[in-house]
């Protein structure tokens, strides 16, 4: 019994449905390669008919089209655990770095660099100026609230102190 040709697109068709879909056939390597992410390096096998001598035109394509669809799902996976990462950075971000003290003044700067002079004592041998302005502080805010700060940092030292010895 004599073997049916499976109907397919002509060569015209085909032709055609690469350019509409952005795929390029490359006939030296029996390749197919995706136009719209070549640098991804890509290349898809074409379709063969039973005797592995004929392509499958119509197949090739779906089957190019489907190696696309697989790709753009991979992309939309990674970006998507990177969306992940970086709203899980923005969550924890706030509570792992400290506030902003450049736009502090008035109470608010001395109250603040008070506590800064605190932790910074607890920590170190010391307060220094360039550990201060690591943390967000300004050269001429130091230089305006630092006395202010030192003696509310001393108060609450000695309160503190005094809390603990009653």
């Amino acid at each position: 019994m004599p073997i049916r040709p499976v109907k397919d697109i002509s060569k015209t068709d085909f032709a055609y449905q690469l350019r509409v879909h952005s795929l390029a056939f490359l006939p030296n390597i029996n390749r197919f390669i995706d136009l719209k992410h070549p640098k991804a390096g890509r290349h898809i096998l074409p379709v063969m008919d039973e005797t592995g001598r004929h392509m499958r035109r119509e197949a090739s394509i779906e089957s190019c089209l489907a190696a696309r669809a697989a790709y753009e799902a991979e992309l939309a996976e990674k970006a998507r655990a990177e969306q992940q990462k970086a709203d899980l950075a923005d969550r924890l971000a706030p509570s792992a770095l400290p506030p902003c003290r450049a736009d502090l003044d008035g109470p608010a700067a001395v109250n603040q660099l008070a506590d800064d002079f605190i932790v910074q004592t607890t920590r170190n041998d010391g307060v220094v100026f360039a550990d201060l302005i690591r943390m967000g502080w300004q050269a001429e805010q130091l230089k305006q609230h630092t006395p202010a700060a030192r003696i509310v940092a001393q108060r609450r030292q000695e309160k503190q102190m005094a809390e603990l010895g009653a």
